[in-house]
Parts: C-alpha cells; structure tokens; sequence
C-alpha cells in the first residue's frame, strides 16, 4: 500500500502543482533524502543546512539555526528538524508543507520495513 502512496502524492502534487512549486520540490527532495537518514543524524544536518539555506532558499541561515535548535532541545532530533524546515517553507500553508515532508521521510523506511516483514 505505502509504495502505491508515495508515487500516487508525489504524482498528484507533480501533475496538480508543477515541478518548481514548493511542495512538489519538498516531496522530492525528502523522499530522497530519507534513504540518506540511516547515515545518523548528525551527519545528516549539514547537508539539510546547505541544501534547505543555500540551494532551495526555502528558509535564511538564522531560521535553520532556530531549527536546529529546537530540534535539539527535544526528542526526534532529526524528524523535529526536518518537519520544521517543511512547515518553514511551505509558510503560507505550514502544515501541508510539514505533512508532505514528514510523509516523504517516513515512507521509504516503511516500505522497508513492510517489505522486509515475514
């Protein structure tokens, strides 16, 4: 079911939105970057950094500090970072910005691990 959800979302927000809306580049871009998060999170974090803050512009460099640390003063270091760096982007709509991040960061996990289940 999770493989069918993952194209179907990225699909619909491709055909519906465009490839350079904000959300359909979110969804991209995590469902991506979710095979790298096995790595740990800290060697994930830069990497957020440069590509959130330099590449995309989706937040400025004090905004991802603010991230980061809110992402450290709680449990889910890496999901509290990255679903605010979603809600930040997709600002005039935060919570659909956060969803589409957090769906795409925790599908490719599901799928594993669903796939790999007896």
């Amino acid at each position: 079911m999770a493989v069918v959800l993952g194209p179907g979302v990225l699909g619909a927000l491709w055909l519906g939105l465009g490839e350079q809306h904000v959300f359909t580049q979110l969804a991209l871009f995590f469902g991506k970057t979710a095979l790298l998060t096995f790595g740990g999170v800290y060697a994930m974090l830069p990497y957020m950094f440069d590509i959130s803050v330099r590449h995309f512009h989706w937040l400025n460099t004090a905004q991802m500090l603010d991230g980061l640390a809110l992402s450290e003063s709680t449990p889910g270091l890496l999901i509290m970072v990255l679903t605010y760096i979603g809600f930040v982007a997709g600002w005039q709509a935060g919570l659909i910005g956060a969803s589409i991040v957090t769906w795409f960061t925790f599908l490719p996990s599901f799928i594993l691990v669903f796939l790999g289940a007896p």
